[in-house]
């Protein structure tokens, strides 16, 4: 497990020029698709393809390659997989469905790649001018030769709130959810608010009711898109639950020993129901 308070040993970031003319040290490469990343299934984890092994199969090797990190004493590599030839035991897995069968280290540096390589994709031509950029190649950015606009990898800052009513917790289903899937609240900030007025909004928006003593959780990268996640806690304090039908299929206030199906806790709102079963759970009504 990382810790959160340390800064990340893994980050560093440089372009390879030109990764057909350059000799480059194996390392995994995180090849990304439209879904998620090209890795072989490997008993209960997965394995990522190579730079050798793509030069051993005779792949075409990426005509933009990124090194995003240095893990386990290696660099670690992202690109697009578009275009780069691949063995047959690969196939694309979801960010999601890589969950509990990668290590949280490993899914960090997923995160990252995903957004590493459609920002490059991204931001090929300037936003301001529309100037075909020019990337740096020891930093993340691009820049414009014409209008000298530079163009860094966006973040999207998003809130994710547990809601507790009379020791229950409030879980919703989206529309995207699958079966009796349900989770906690989360919504994008908008330009010229706070993160903790952004979740008064969201919970009241989504559900009907405003909320008090909101506070500060953890946080959690997150590609979709682009994203970095502020977790929060808050109490409920007026109003029942009203749904918007476009936001929220059904919601509910759920005690910690009924809860439906949940993310697990590899995610920041997995983090947040333990949270929620371990203050109000059985053991602890004695409080």
């Amino acid at each position: 497990m990382i810790d959160p308070l340390r800064p990340d040993p893994f980050v560093c970031y440089r372009r390879v020029p030109d990764p057909h003319a350059t000799a480059l040290d194996d390392g995994p490469v995180l090849l990304v698709g439209a879904d998620g990343v090209f890795v072989a299934p490997r008993d209960s984890r997965v394995r990522l393809p190579r730079v050798a092994e793509l030069q051993d199969a005779s792949a075409d090797v990426p005509t933009a390659l990124h090194q995003i990190a240095e893990y386990d004493g290696e660099p670690v590599y992202a690109a697009a997989a578009a275009g780069v030839s691949l063995p047959a035991r690969y196939e694309e897995i979801g960010y999601r469905e890589l969950y509990g069968i990668t290590p949280d280290e490993e899914l960090m540096l997923v995160s990252r790649a995903i957004q590493i390589v459609s920002w490059d994709r991204d931001s090929a031509f300037c936003s301001r001018c529309a100037a075909a950029t020019e990337p740096a190649h020891s930093e993340c950015v691009k820049r414009c030769p014409e209008c000298g606009c530079t163009q860094y990898p966006r973040l999207a800052p998003a809130m994710i709130v547990g809601v507790v009513r009379d020791r229950r917790l409030l879980l919703a289903q989206s529309p995207r959810f699958r079966g009796r899937f349900h989770s906690i609240l989360a919504g994008f900030v908008e330009p010229g608010e706070s993160a903790e007025q952004c979740v008064a909004r969201e919970v009241y928006e989504e559900v009907g009711i405003t909320v008090r003593n909101v506070r500060y959780f953890d946080s959690q990268p997150w590609p979709f898109p682009h994203s970095f996640m502020l977790g929060f806690t808050a109490e409920h304090d007026s109003g029942e639950l009203i749904i918007d039908p476009a936001e929220i299929v059904h919601a509910g206030w759920y005690a910690a020993d009924e809860l439906p199906e949940v993310p697990g806790e590899v995610s920041i709102s997995g983090r947040i129901i333990n949270w929620f079963r371990e203050e109000y759970g059985i053991r602890r009504q004695g409080k």
